[in-house]
């Protein structure tokens, strides 16, 4: 299967699922990508570590990072880079007018996220980091 149609099913998978903190949130979402282009079970590593927003939070705290750039870095092995450099399928943060971060994924000239009212489009001035 091609690079287009695992992201366009990844997507579809993930969005279909209920919004639910731990098992099928934006950073969940960003796990299954990771799976889906890589063949890795990241997402099974996590799932279920938190149940609420602030749990998140103490999650990725106690696993010794500040945000989720420093935490997909090391868990990707590589750098962040700038939003303009992001393709197809390449995982991004968001940086939401709420202030919030929010995984989330490249596809072309927007960016998608999952969040407790569904799916939510953005462009590239809310990216703050991407990853290949």
């Amino acid at each position: 299967m091609n690079r287009f149609r695992i992201v366009e099913a990844t997507l579809a998978r993930e969005l279909a699922k209920p919004y639910a903190y731990g098992s099928a949130d934006c950073f969940m979402l960003g796990c299954a990508f990771v799976d889906a282009l890589t063949g890795s079970a990241t997402a099974d590593k996590y799932r279920g570590a938190y149940r609420t927003l602030a749990g998140a939070q103490r999650a990725l705290r106690r696993r010794g990072y500040a945000s989720l750039v420093s935490f997909f870095a090391a868990e990707l092995g590589q750098q962040p880079k700038g939003g303009a450099e992001a393709r197809l399928g390449d995982l991004v943060i968001l940086r939401l007018a709420d202030g919030a971060e929010h995984v989330g994924v490249c596809l072309g000239a927007r960016f998608v996220t999952k969040t407790e009212r569904g799916r939510s489009d953005h462009g590239l001035a809310d990216v703050i980091a991407a990853f290949h």
